[in-house]
């Protein structure tokens, strides 16, 4: 049974300094841990194209 968690987190663009904030959802198996789910959602944060993203403040239910 796969686990899942919903998340809020603030978003900062490195290069500009700009700042937003990003929700959705977080899945995985049945190990699916709050700190591995948050590690999850720091490696998207750098995957954005053309953005230098770091993710802070991950909020997660």
């Amino acid at each position: 049974m796969a686990k899942k968690f919903s998340f809020t987190a603030t978003l900062r663009d490195e290069r500009t300094g700009e700042t937003g904030t990003a929700k959705g959802t977080a899945k995985g198996d049945d190990t699916y841990t709050p700190e591995r789910a948050r590690t999850d959602i720091q490696g998207w944060a750098n995957t954005v194209p053309g953005r230098n993203l770091t993710a802070t403040d991950i909020e997660l239910s």
